[in-house]
């Protein structure tokens, strides 16, 4: 299952940008030798693409749909600093290679996942430049709010 199984968490606009998995996911990749699987538990709390505007209406990066899947992933390893915040995982795990993720294969990560489920090359490398430039600041940070 490329795309994990998710509601909102209510109706609100902002509570329906956040999800939370109705059944286990998980997604494997390989960078530089390293083969890993990042698996999340029902239950696991994400806000989706969430990208600056200027992405949104440059080039039409939406939340939802097809992004869901690369944008867990990606917030998950972000969640936990690519484990370095191992508290931050809730329940999720990375087996394979369980060494440190760094930030910049969380970034590979996201684009990677976005070619793989139809995102152009084109769309893909601007999320992946969003997060480069912009992703530092939530590197570690917490879980989405729910309440």
């Amino acid at each position: 299952m490329i795309q994990p199984a998710s509601r909102p968490i209510g109706e609100s606009d902002r509570e329906r940008r956040i999800k939370v998995t109705v059944e286990a996911w998980s997604y494997m990749w390989s960078y530089k030798g390293k083969a890993r699987t990042l698996t999340c538990p029902v239950g696991t709390v994400w806000d989706g693409m969430s990208v600056p505007r200027w992405a949104v209406s440059f080039c039409g990066l939406y939340p939802g749909g097809m992004s869901d899947g690369p944008s867990l992933a990606h917030d998950t390893l972000y969640r936990a600093a690519g484990g370095a915040k191992p508290e931050a995982w809730n329940g999720s795990i990375i087996t394979g290679d369980t060494s440190l993720v760094s930030r910049a294969e969380s970034d590979w990560v996201l684009r990677r996942f976005m070619r793989n489920v139809g995102f152009s090359r084109y769309r893909s490398g601007i999320a992946y430049a969003a997060v480069r430039v912009g992703g530092r600041k939530h590197w570690g940070g917490p879980t989405p709010e729910t309440n």
